[in-house]
């Protein structure tokens, strides 16, 4: 039973972290801007998913892999975002 609920709590986060993600993501690309964001978490946050991506597939564990599928997706636009608005603005300031 706890790991019925366990499962269930961790699904929940998962996609409350996911949601979380795209918001802020789509105000970055919204604002053009991407003060919110440091190249260090945004590089963590990558890796840590490449790592749970690798982890739910040694377990064949569907929950983990869609959801660093949904994941996943969401940071590599993160990332990007931080180049180019962050590019653009050096550009801008010259």
């Amino acid at each position: 039973m706890y790991s019925d609920f366990s499962r269930y709590l961790v699904t929940v986060a998962s996609i409350l972290l996911v949601l979380g993600l795209y918001h802020q993501v789509y105000k970055m690309f919204k604002t053009k801007s991407a003060s919110d964001f440091t190249y260090s978490i945004l590089i963590a946050l990558f890796f840590a998913e490449i790592a749970w991506l690798n982890y739910g597939l040694l377990l064949n564990e569907w929950p983990i892999i869609v959801m660093v599928a949904l994941e996943l997706p969401a940071s590599i636009l993160a990332l990007y975002g931080r180049y180019k608005f962050s590019s653009t603005k050096k550009l801008n300031e010259s």
